[in-house]
């Protein structure tokens, strides 16, 4: 989303023959849901903060600034972890540094102690790479890519997708999604799904001629199946592919051009959307559009400040319930240590508070 300006439920059995198998342990802590439980009778609203955490260091650098989010207001944290984990099930797809298992529930308790949520993200369908880089899953996974063999370099295209109708993509992701879950002690995970544009690909053999609604949803309903109904966790993702940017006014980045906006019919409606935008509008109208579509909607600003300004005032307006609070994405604009202070994160969740 940088760059931008930057079938439903009961998928058990199919998703059992994708290969999305149920993962291991799950922690007495989720189980009991004691802390969940807790934390979401005291908090009606989610103030929250994305931040990029791809390293121990990283881990250890939010660990001591934890108690400063949580002063500023803070009680929700997105950690996009996407490839830098001490993944066991599939360590050709580790990224480097990454984060251990240990540092993970290390920074879960810490987050905990101070009243704070903390979900992972790893990016789903969409960023498989990034300029001239393609990240792991499609480098050691060829066969998983939408346009398998074409674009070298990535030069003409923005970010990479895999192809959701390979028969073998989703028992490698899933793996991968139950070592966060178990890794980070989880009760939600966040599947990014951001800014897809390679999707029902012409050079794809499986997916070409294919409907991109049809298409997004089968890798939304995918994920959801493994994630709520058999990890019985949250699932969030970033909501621009459900928006038409048409009717909505929206540019192309954070909305959709390309036919994938008509999956919001086909999709289960307990799958929290981060509905992000980052210019001054007089207006945000997905906001009310997704509420209205029976969709938890959580308004995701980042910068400049008047810009996250005009986007928190507008969501805080709509007096509705299904609208959660505010979420801080921050892109690397501000270091971990100094988050806490950053005018775009602390002047907007004020009017949350």
């Amino acid at each position: 989303m940088v760059s931008g300006m930057k079938l439903a439920l009961g998928l058990g059995s199919l998703l059992f023959a994708l290969g999305c198998q149920t993962g291991g342990g799950h922690s007495k802590t989720i189980e009991n849901g004691t802390w969940l439980k807790a934390w979401e009778s005291a908090n009606p609203t989610w103030r929250g903060v994305h931040l990029m955490v791809q390293s121990d260091e990283q881990a250890k650098s939010l660990i001591e600034t934890l108690p400063k989010l949580a002063s500023a207001g803070v009680n929700v944290v997105i950690v996009e972890v996407d490839y830098s984990f001490e993944f066991h099930s599939h360590p050709e797809v580790r990224s480097v540094p990454f984060i251990s298992r240990t540092q993970a529930r290390e920074l879960t308790a810490a987050a905990h102690a101070q009243g704070i949520r903390l979900i992972p993200q790893i990016n789903c369908l969409g960023h498989q790479s990034w300029s001239k880089t393609t990240l792991p899953l499609l480098v050691q996974h060829p066969e998983f890519d939408e346009t398998p063999g074409r674009f070298p370099q990535n030069k003409d295209i923005y970010c990479r997708s895999w192809c959701p109708q390979n028969p073998e993509v989703n028992r490698v992701v899933c793996a991968l999604v139950d070592e966060l879950i178990d890794g980070f002690d989880a009760d939600a995970v966040h599947v990014g799904m951001d800014e897809v544009f390679l999707i029902g690909s012409e050079y794809c053999p499986r997916c070409r001629g294919g409907d991109p609604a049809k298409l997004f949803a089968k890798a939304v309903n995918d994920l959801h199946g493994h994630i709520v109904t058999q990890r019985n966790r949250e699932m969030l993702m970033w909501g621009d592919r459900l928006l038409d940017a048409d009717s909505l006014h929206y540019s192309e980045w954070e909305a959709s051009k390309n036919g994938t906006y008509r999956a919001i019919e086909l999709i289960p409606k307990d799958i929290v959307l981060c509905d992000w935008h980052y210019e001054k509008r007089d207006d945000y109208p997905s906001v009310p559009f997704l509420a209205a579509k029976g969709f938890r909607v959580w308004p995701s600003g980042w910068q400049p400040l008047g810009a996250t300004r005009a986007f928190s005032d507008f969501a805080a307006k709509q007096k509705n319930s299904r609208v959660l609070g505010y979420l801080c994405t921050t892109w690397g604009k501000v270091k971990i240590r100094e988050a806490a202070d950053w005018p775009p994160l602390t002047e907007p969740l004020k009017e949350w508070r």
